[in-house]
């Protein structure tokens, strides 16, 4: 009876225990939460990510990963079955990255959304699917790569400048840049003494300014005296041209006077040259004068 009894009470012991296991284990794992399906896409590597690893919204715990497999339909893409608490809002602008959690070498699944906050219908037997964006540090290993490539290429750009001759033709550049240099050092010394020289210079051409300041005055003053010089000389020349004109017209008259006699004394003594020895003939008497005689 007490072996019985003790077999029993194992038994019930069991039992209990095993299902408090599984309580356990369905706790832990969060069975007991309400998730909602959901399938990441990517074409990129998912190197870190695995079953099991955590998914974050904005870096708060969201679920979990399900499954990750390569798409049968299209070989490049990967997808990444997860599930999230509904208390999470998945809309039309939700995107995932991988994230890297410290120096474990595991990386995370987070989500993010953009300004579309249309919720994004999803069910078990269709899942939604959400896409990937490259992440900063995928990102970062791209330019890294792009960087690594092109100081190659520059490296070997820079040794086939770099050959014999034309390590002689940066030698002779070089020793011209270094006379240049010293040139440019002497003008730069020359023009220095200039500038001193230039207070005195400026000092002279304000003198010389001043003079040729009073010289103008000068100029100016002068021209003055020789517009009221020749106003003067004008009213002078009208008083002598309206004393003498008259006089000059009344010796011009006479003076013409005296020329008719003249041209008629030598017409007189081109017809009768006589005259100039006995004298000029009288003239006939007139009509009532003595000896007058009528014409028959």
């Amino acid at each position: 009876m007490n072996s019985r009894s003790h077999a029993l009470r194992t038994g019930i012991f069991i039992a209990v225990f095993t299902a408090a296991i599984l309580v356990a284990t369905l706790w832990i794992s969060g069975a007991h939460q309400h998730r909602r399906p959901y399938v990441v896409v990517t074409r990129g590597s998912v190197f870190g990510l695995r079953a099991e690893s955590t998914v974050f919204y904005r870096g708060i715990t969201a679920g979990i990963v399900k499954h990750i497999a390569v798409d049968p339909q299209d070989p490049q893409e990967i997808l990444i079955s997860i599930a999230v608490e509904r208390r999470i809002p998945i809309t039309r602008g939700t995107y995932a990255q991988l994230k890297m959690q410290g120096v474990t070498g595991l990386t995370a699944l987070e989500l993010n959304t953009t300004a579309d906050m249309s919720p994004l219908a999803t069910s078990s037997a269709h899942p939604a699917r959400i896409p990937m964006r490259t992440s900063f540090l995928t990102r970062l290993a791209h330019a890294g790569t792009r960087v690594a490539r092109q100081l190659s290429a520059l490296s070997a750009d820079l040794t086939k400048t770099l050959n014999a001759t034309n390590r002689r033709h940066l030698a002779a550049l070089l020793a011209h840049a270094a006379q240049a240099s010293q040139q440019w050092t002497a003008l730069g010394a020359r023009l220095n003494r200039a500038t001193a020289r230039l207070p005195a210079m400026e000092a002279a051409a304000n003198v010389a300014l001043a003079r040729m300041a009073g010289v103008e005055k000068q100029v100016q003053a002068l021209s003055r005296r020789l517009q009221n010089l020749s106003k003067s000389a004008q009213g002078v020349s009208d008083a002598v041209v309206a004393r003498t004109l008259p006089k000059v017209d009344r010796a011009l008259d006479r003076l013409t006077s005296a020329a008719a006699d003249v041209e008629r004394l030598s017409r007189s003594l081109r017809h009768h040259p006589r005259e100039l020895l006995l004298g000029a003939r009288p003239l006939p008497p007139g009509p009532g004068e003595k000896g007058y005689k009528e014409t028959p």
